[in-house]
């Protein structure tokens, strides 16, 4: 299986990077689901989200995991049987997760034209007043966006929604920002991978 990176964030905490090419088939090699696991893999209609499903059991048979290690709490928030913390996401061919011993989120976005059309949804930056380039406006909105949603993940409670969640400025070539959701703070990284932007949250 290549991976595409493997990033020690820390000691304690790793990141892992999948770009997608192979066949289902190739994929299934090895992964062994249980009932729960399966019944979600066989629900998947969409092959492209079945091979996702799988790259991520992948990784996780890599490091020494099986499926029957990977559990979701009544938030729906991924966590390991030995304690350790996860976040999974994925994004058309790429496929990431992060494992920590504190919480911890991820999130990988394509950069698409649709993000500036939507973004007085989930953000009060008004890329209308600024004299950034589209390029460059697409590209700080997928990073409030994925910031967003990596903090949504950390944080690991229900009801939370994006105007929740305070975003320090930065500018599109930062490569990490702070977030505040609640009272409490976390420190986002920025990671740009080909057409994707891909933010992790301690």
């Amino acid at each position: 299986m290549p991976l595409f990176e493997t990033i020690n964030v820390n000691e304690k905490t790793q990141l892992y990077i999948w770009k997608v090419s192979e066949t289902l088939e190739d994929l299934t090699q090895g992964v062994v689901l249980n009932g729960e696991h399966q019944s979600k893999f066989d629900s998947l209609k969409v092959e492209s989200a079945k091979k996702n499903f799988i790259a991520v059991r992948r990784i996780l048979k890599d490091l020494g995991y099986s499926s029957d290690d990977l559990f979701y709490n009544h938030e729906g928030k991924p966590y390991l049987r030995d304690g350790k913390t996860i976040s999974i996401s994925h994004s058309f061919d790429m496929v990431c997760l992060i494992v920590g011993e504190k919480p911890v989120g991820v999130d990988i976005e394509k950069k698409r034209r649709k993000i500036i059309d939507i973004s007085e949804k989930f953000t009060q930056w008004d890329y209308r007043s600024t004299s950034f380039s589209q390029k460059n406006v697409l590209q700080k909105l997928t990073m409030i966006w994925s910031a967003k949603e990596a903090g949504y993940k950390a944080h690991g409670k229900s009801g939370i929604t994006a105007e929740h969640i305070l975003v320090k400025d930065f500018f599109p070539n930062d490569s990490e920002t702070k977030i505040k959701i609640e009272k409490t703070f976390y420190d986002v990284s920025f990671i740009n991978v080909e057409d994707y932007v891909l933010a992790y949250c301690l």
